[in-house]
């Protein structure tokens, strides 16, 4: 299917035509952030109150449907573990943020937005797990033969993700960016794994027992970051779609879903990753968490923020959310000091 590039604002004005598709839509956990030059990695990607506002354009797209569909939340938290932690105490760490996210979103759709969807189905997803990184690197050389001029455009933003002073020039690039392009560090390799990730995670590639059921293809929604992952995902199905069953060497759904690119005037960095800003050598969460006990003000003084807190307005008053999120504090912690005891976290988290 097509995808769908619009802007939040213009949501309400749009005219959605879907044929009873389910929708999808995916969050995962980021590296550790390093706050100190020189320091240890120790920056987790902990809740924070602008969190729900990158679901809620699901929300108000549905609340525009003459059927009500089924919305899985489906989280990376696989892909996470894999990719982006470094030692046992940080997957520990990133299981159990995860694990509140969700219970925290739950809570949130549950009081707010009790009936926009038939059901929500909370989900990690479990398909990523059984394509080997070979494979995938197998799919992305079939790729790169299909498709040179547009699996190089791909490669070069993946690498200006992880090597972005390589690849500040959007104009040329320098012998040193392409040799790193060419010489296919794992770092780079590791970016090209993930973004392939994303055709299981989202539902594009769904083996038989995977959590996704129906016949029709899917409604994903994601942010202006995922438009470069939803390129691969363009680029893959055409051949995946022929040859999947072999590749894999078991019966597999391919499901060409319908994917929505939602832009923001700011295009804020992901709500569930978090915000950071730098001052000299230190690096700061920008968000109002429980761990730091801002108020919801905060956002009022950060304007690059203030946004996406303007948009969550629209359907549930500051008050109210402001109330809700105060509620929800004791259940946070409770929570949070329960994931502490059962998965033996010892670092100050």
């Amino acid at each position: 299917m097509s995808g769908q590039k619009i802007y939040r604002r213009e949501i309400g004005n749009t005219k959605f035509d879907f044929d009873g598709n389910d929708f999808v839509i995916a969050f995962n956990e980021p590296k550790f952030k390093q706050s100190r030059s020189g320091g240890d990695f120790d920056l987790d990607a902990k809740l924070n109150a602008r969190l729900v506002t990158y679901f809620l354009p699901a929300f108000e797209i549905a609340e525009k449907l003459d059927y009500r569909p089924r919305l899985f939340f489906v989280s990376g938290l696989n892909m996470a573990l894999d990719f982006n932690a470094k030692n046992e105490e940080e997957r520990k760490i990133i299981i159990a943020n995860n694990k509140l996210k969700f219970d925290f979103l739950q809570s949130f759709f549950d009081k707010f937005f009790p009936e926009t969807f038939s059901v929500i189905e909370y989900i990690v997803s479990q398909d990523v797990l059984r394509v080997s990184d070979e494979k995938l690197l197998q799919i992305w050389k079939v790729l790169e033969e299909k498709y040179p001029e547009e699996t190089k455009e791909v490669k070069v933003s993946l690498a200006r993700f992880v090597k972005s002073s390589l690849f500040n020039d959007l104009n040329s690039l320098s012998e040193e960016a392409l040799a790193y392009l060419n010489g296919n560090p794992k770092e780079l390799l590791d970016a090209i794994k993930y973004a392939l990730s994303h055709l299981f995670a989202l539902g594009d590639i769904n083996f038989s027992g995977n959590y996704y059921l129906g016949d029709k293809p899917f409604v994903t929604v994601g942010g202006h970051h995922e438009e470069i992952f939803n390129i691969v995902r363009k680029l893959s199905f055409e051949f995946l779609n022929e040859f999947a069953h072999l590749i894999f060497d078991q019966e597999v759904f391919v499901k060409d879903n319908h994917k929505i690119v939602i832009e923001t005037e700011s295009n804020n960095p992901v709500p569930y990753n978090g915000f950071y800003s730098k001052k000299g050598k230190n690096r700061e969460l920008q968000e109002v968490t429980y761990e730091n006990e801002r108020e919801l003000s905060f956002y009022d003084e950060h304007k690059k923020l203030s946004s996406d807190l303007d948009y969550l307005y629209k359907f549930v008053s500051k008050e109210n959310y402001e109330k809700f999120w105060n509620e929800y504090r004791n259940r946070y912690f409770d929570l949070k000091e329960r994931y502490r005891e059962a998965y033996k976290i010892n670092k100050d988290w």
